[in-house]
């Protein structure tokens, strides 16, 4: 089987392009960044709006995992979400329905269903709360269009929440998060109890692969979240544990916290420096994220790595970058 992994030099399509070769699938990877990973069969270097390759890079191809989009919390205009994550999509769907495509896998993120306190799953109705958010609703709007106009085509939707692991990058909030405890430059936002998802990277790609191997015509869509669900304040706590930190014990309140932030934004509007510490990151930090990964795990899934290995593992990563020279 020939499959085709859009945005595959990125943190999650590059390890997912790698798993399905592995498993012995010809893999094509395309992404408008030059780096293609060694696995693959075929590169494309190449925008999915760019006509001419993107159809070279479906030509034959029985799958495509879409991952490629536009996400970052500090730079990224309104318009660039909605052409890399909208416009971008349109234009594969089309093309990919011209070369005779029969699976999709399309990576969206809890972020097309918006923050919320209470646990909620797949069938909550979407609110998101961010150009990214929604632009990503939009996305699954498309391939829900192209389930009704062709039933027979198999369509399997994945909802992570943060994703985080060994090799994520330093613009990255559990990257930051960990830096700052780890330099004790952290003080605690809030109360400590809000609910925060997450999804470890290799439990995520677990969870895809596991889904794929039995999908069915239609639409399928599965939230990915690690269990059990973490407060703010109990994955501090984990993080300065692992690091050999103290606890914080000082809380600041939100209101005064994004307060004192908001100058540091002034300056990096104006200069265009993504400060680690932003209002939005610090109200993030404090918005509760919970959802329910029941479905995928009625399935018969269950994540190989638990959140205590998991963090284990990305605070060895962490440390093992500043070992080198």
């Amino acid at each position: 089987m020939k499959v085709l992994v859009t945005g595959s030099s990125g943190y999650i399509g590059g390890r997912l392009a790698r798993a399905l070769a592995e498993r012995g699938y010809a893999v094509t990877g395309m992404d408008r960044r030059s780096a293609g990973a060694a696995c693959l069969d075929a590169f494309v270097h190449a925008d999915l709006r760019e006509t001419t390759p993107l159809a070279d890079a479906l030509a034959d191809a029985d799958a495509v995992f879409h991952l490629a989009a536009a996400r970052a919390d500090f730079g990224i205009p309104d318009r660039e979400y909605r052409r890399d994550n909208v416009e971008a999509t349109r234009a594969l769907i089309e093309l990919g329905r011209k070369a005779g495509v029969r699976q999709w896998v399309f990576y969206s993120s809890v972020s097309a269903m918006g923050p919320g306190a209470a646990s909620r799953n797949e069938s909550a109705s979407p609110s998101p709360a961010n150009p990214y958010g929604a632009t990503k609703a939009e996305a699954e709007a498309l391939f829900r269009r192209l389930a009704d106009e062709d039933p027979s085509v198999a369509i399997l939707v994945m909802r992570p929440s943060v994703v985080y692991g060994p090799g994520n990058s330093a613009d990255t909030n559990v990257y930051r998060l960990i830096r700052a405890i780890d330099r004790r430059r952290f003080l605690m936002v809030g109360d400590g109890q809000t609910p925060k998802t997450l999804s470890y990277v290799e439990n995520l790609l677990a969870a895809t692969l596991f889904a794929w191997e039995r999908i069915q015509p239609g639409l399928q869509t599965y939230i990915y979240v690690d269990a059990p669900v973490l407060t703010t304040g109990e994955i501090v706590e984990r993080i300065c544990l692992l690091l050999g930190r103290h606890i914080p014990r000082w809380r600041v309140p939100l209101g005064l916290a994004t307060a004192l932030a908001s100058s540091l934004d002034v300056l990096g509007t104006a200069t265009g420096i993504d400060f680690p510490v932003t209002a939005a990151r610090i109200r993030k930090f404090c918005t509760p994220t919970n959802f329910d990964a029941e479905a995928i795990r009625e399935l018969g899934f269950r994540a190989p790595v638990s959140n205590t290995a998991a963090l284990e593992a990305t605070i060895r990563w962490y440390r093992s970058l500043a070992a080198r020279p």
